[in-house]
């Protein structure tokens, strides 16, 4: 019996940890661009929703997820240049927090400081 108890509470213990994964630090930027890019790739030409945030004296370039069809689709996902998006930065990826309070996942391409004024 206690065999069985404790692998229950195993298993509640696992499924709740896989079902919050651990939270991203979140820093206030600028989203300042979002535009496209067509890649080549073995002869296949791919498409990209790249992003350009600044946070602090850094601007970061960010490339997003493929984009199969641009047709209808904001591949901004919601956020709009020029206002403030909260972002966290892992290594060479970013995630950058949508206006639906979903994640973003893209990769950093380039980091340059921001020109001064």
């Amino acid at each position: 019996m206690r065999k069985i108890f404790g692998v229950v509470v195993f298993f509640i213990c696992f499924v709740s940890l896989a079902a919050n994964p651990a939270s991203h630090s979140f820093k206030t930027g600028k989203l300042l661009d979002v535009t496209t890019e067509e890649i080549l790739m073995q002869g296949t030409s791919m498409r990209h929703a790249i992003f350009t945030v600044q946070i602090g004296d850094i601007v970061y370039t960010l490339q997003g997820k493929h984009l199969v069809y641009l047709k209808g689709r904001d591949y901004a996902e919601g956020l709009i240049v020029g206002d403030p998006v909260q972002v966290s930065i892992e290594g060479n990826e970013v995630f950058l927090l949508r206006p639906d309070g979903k994640e973003l996942k893209t990769s950093i391409l380039k980091r340059e400081r921001a020109a001064a004024k």
